[in-house]
């Protein structure tokens, strides 16, 4: 499945790379990022990205790899339980990666299985590292075709979470709660866009009733399906950005503390790639963005441009930055984001305990340092987009356990959502996938609202 071979070997490959057709050349593309994911811990779109052929491809056999990648990690569990009785002696990766693309057509999507699974046998032809296997491959996914639905209806959704995160989460929100979460990560997500405050282009109302989306919430318009959002009403005047109803949540209790937030000085920490920066500039405030990586600044400030919004954008590490304290921080830190998995299943597949006690230990530096931006007086709202417990209230305790200038503003609700109570224990805001299930969920988030003394 790669090209790395003598260039008298490279250049038979290439005659049959010129022979596969696109939707081949599409499986092979999903099934190498799949393998780059496991392997690596890349993001899934950065695979896909970087995988040959992939940006040659057109844009419906992209979205095709995609889906079919995404499919692997979204029904792990159940891909394994098809696979683990016809698959006697472990494969190699690669091929163990296109099998597992197989199965999520067969069993999981809206794919002929004859074209699944003479396409897959192609996918194992074209490389001579994976030829031998067609074969195998053919006769697996013949009884794949077979039963694999029956097996798959078989086991449970949580299987599809990896062992170690299932158990966090089990312990922390209880076992009926992680069965529901489960359920929601084989679920395709809702596509939910925050409509600007007072914008010249189109309102909430009017952007309902174009697309035929759902109010949510105090910002939010939640549709039914992704599809191409550029083609969505109100898209080239900027009218809206795309944004998880969770992820709104943040700017919308930052503002909740002030009765008129305009002109107020904020600062957004690690902004990139920008929703919040827009809620805050599109209800009036001075809002300064801090991110060290240019490409996501880029994102922000296209969003800035198409939405006619100001913000000022500073490249730099958040815990380099310095500058007059803030009437308002928001500090929306690097996490695991596993509560993100709704739209990036991958998530679950490429983190480990280990990366996550390194994120904690950056969100415990993080936390001082925005601490130090905020103004006397002024108010100070961390979240992260995590499920994983130890990236929640265990840094709350520990910075208010040395920052004596630091209480807790105690958050009993959030307008316009109605969640269950127990999501507010102890003052702070932690969202589950599951809630609101019936309109398409929400990503895992968790919040706590600060001031400082003065």
């Amino acid at each position: 499945m790669t090209n790395t071979e003598h260039p008298s070997r490279q250049t038979r490959q290439q005659v049959i790379d010129k022979n596969l057709s696109d939707s081949v050349k599409a499986r092979r593309c999903a099934a190498l990022a799949v393998m780059d994911v496991t392997a690596n811990g890349r993001a899934l779109e950065l695979a896909l990205a970087e995988t040959e052929d992939y940006s040659k491809l057109e844009a419906r056999d992209r979205a095709f790899a995609r889906a079919i990648a995404a499919t692997v990690f979204r029904r792990s569990g159940q891909i394994k339980a098809v696979l683990k009785p016809l698959v006697r002696k472990p494969p190699t990766a690669p091929v163990k990666a296109v099998l597992q693309t197989a199965v999520a057509q067969i069993v999981f999507m809206d794919v002929s299985p004859h074209a699944a699974v003479s396409e897959t046998v192609d996918v194992l032809k074209a490389s001579k590292s994976t030829l031998g296997f067609a074969n195998f491959a053919n006769a697996v996914l013949r009884r794949v075709v077979e039963q694999g639905r029956h097996t798959a209806a078989a086991t449970p959704p949580k299987a599809n979470i990896p062992g170690w995160i299932r158990g966090e989460w089990e312990r922390s929100y209880g076992k009926i709660p992680m069965t529901k979460i489960a359920v929601q990560l084989i679920k395709d997500p809702v596509l939910d866009i925050s409509v600007a405050h007072d914008h010249a282009g189109m309102g909430r109302k009017d952007m309902a009733e174009a697309t035929g989306g759902t109010p949510i919430g105090q910002q939010t318009l939640r549709l039914s399906s992704i599809g191409d959002v550029t083609a969505l009403p109100g898209f080239d005047e900027g009218s809206w950005w795309a944004q998880d109803l969770a992820a709104a949540q943040p700017a919308q209790i930052l503002m909740s503390q002030f009765k008129d937030v305009k002109d107020v000085r904020v600062l957004d920490m690690c902004a990139a790639p920008g929703g919040k920066t827009l809620q805050l500039a599109s209800a009036g405030m001075d809002v300064t963005a801090v991110d060290k990586s240019s490409g996501r600044l880029k994102r922000l400030e296209e969003n800035l441009e198409r939405t006619k919004l100001k913000a000022t954008i500073v490249r730099s590490d958040a815990l380099d930055f310095d500058a007059e304290p803030f009437q308002a921080v928001l500090l929306d830190a690097p996490c695991s984001a596993t509560g993100t998995f709704r739209r990036h299943p991958d998530v679950l597949h490429n983190r480990n305990p280990k990366s996550v006690a390194d994120l904690v230990r950056l969100q415990d530096k993080l936390l001082p340092k925005a601490a130090a931006l905020t103004a006397p007086g002024g108010v100070l709202i961390y979240a992260v987009c995590s499920l994983q417990p130890d990236e929640g209230m265990p840094r709350i305790v520990k910075f208010l356990e040395t920052s004596p200038d630091f209480r807790l503003i105690p958050l009993s609700a959030l307008p316009g959502l109605d969640l269950p109570q127990e999501r507010f224990e102890g003052g702070v805001v932690r969202t589950l996938p599951c809630d609101l299930a019936k309109s398409g969920g929400l990503d895992g988030f968790f919040i706590a609202a600060l001031r400082r003394e003065g």
